[in-house]
């Protein structure tokens, strides 16, 4: 019996690059100077909308400004159970003014949100998130900053399938056909 699988167990794993950039991938980088909500625009018709829903605002407003609430470089135990209690920020779609998906911010897991029911219009993936107390409370420059990645999933024109190509004798014969008739 070979002795290859043990050896490729114990050898180190090469790094791995990252996945290559998506062309259509726009990268996005905001200081959250207005405090929150903040609505951070994809483009003309499309925003995002960042919120923490606090439940209870007591700890926030007695917090020192600079105390760092959520930061998604330290996403602490994954196995342990997210306290509700907690302040989780929240990405809102907003289309052309109405309102559409609600996703909570994980980072790095790619989220598709849509506008009208039923249709995807952005993916989105949170790359950095760092929110301190003194931006939940009011403006100001308290260091919280968002990272994030966003590409388009809108629909090109309806042109209608592709036309096939087929046999490239058939067309012929049929056109020598109704030149004969």
């Amino acid at each position: 019996m070979p002795r290859t699988l043990p050896a490729l167990i114990s050898r180190p794993l090469p790094p791995t690059a990252p996945p290559p950039a998506d062309p259509a991938e726009q990268v996005l980088q905001q200081e959250l100077t207005a405090g929150l909500p903040a609505r951070i625009d994809l483009d003309a018709a499309r925003a995002l909308v960042l919120a923490v829903p606090l439940g209870v605002a007591r700890a926030v407003l007695a917090a020192d400004p600079s105390t760092v609430v959520f930061s998604t470089a330290d996403p602490g135990d994954s196995t342990a159970f997210r306290d509700d209690g907690a302040a989780w920020p929240r990405l809102t779609l907003v289309v052309a003014g109405a309102i559409g998906t609600t996703v909570p911010v994980v980072a790095g897991v790619p989220v598709r949100l849509a506008g009208s029911p039923g249709t995807a219009a952005v993916e989105v993936i949170v790359d950095e998130l760092v929110l301190t107390a003194g931006t939940l409370r009011s403006p100001g420059r308290f260091a919280s900053r968002l990272s994030l990645r966003w590409t388009d999933l809108t629909l090109g024109r309806d042109d209608g399938p592709p036309h096939p190509l087929g046999d490239p004798g058939v067309p012929v014969l049929l056109s020598q056909l109704s030149e004969e008739m």
